[in-house]
């Protein structure tokens, strides 16, 4: 598997001071984050990445409790956390499905 493009961005942020929630993430979960920001569902999820759709729930709750997005009926945290992961692909020049998550079939 190709490794995140995003660690110079991030040493960067760091050195300014500003701390990006993103780095918490471990590959698999950036990667899943990154198929969310596709617009995949879960099960969609669990059929690109080969794994079952409990570890794609279990992917996706640590990613929301790694970017404090805690439960809220007013406000949805699948798109909060998409949110986040496309304000750092803006801000550091990469394009939409180059955190290595996606291939092609």
């Amino acid at each position: 598997m190709t490794t995140t493009p995003f660690r110079s961005t991030s040493v960067a942020r760091r050195a300014s001071g500003e701390v990006d929630l993103l780095d918490q993430l471990s590959r698999r979960e950036l990667e899943a984050l990154a198929l969310m920001a596709e617009g995949r569902s879960n099960r969609a999820i669990g059929e690109h990445l080969n794994v079952e759709l409990k570890t794609v729930e279990a992917h996706v709750s640590r990613v929301f409790t790694k970017l404090g997005l805690t439960e809220d009926r007013y406000v949805n945290r699948r798109v909060l956390a998409v949110l986040a992961f496309l304000r750092r692909e803006t801000t550091s020049g990469i394009g939409p499905g180059r955190c290595g998550a996606s291939r092609s079939s």
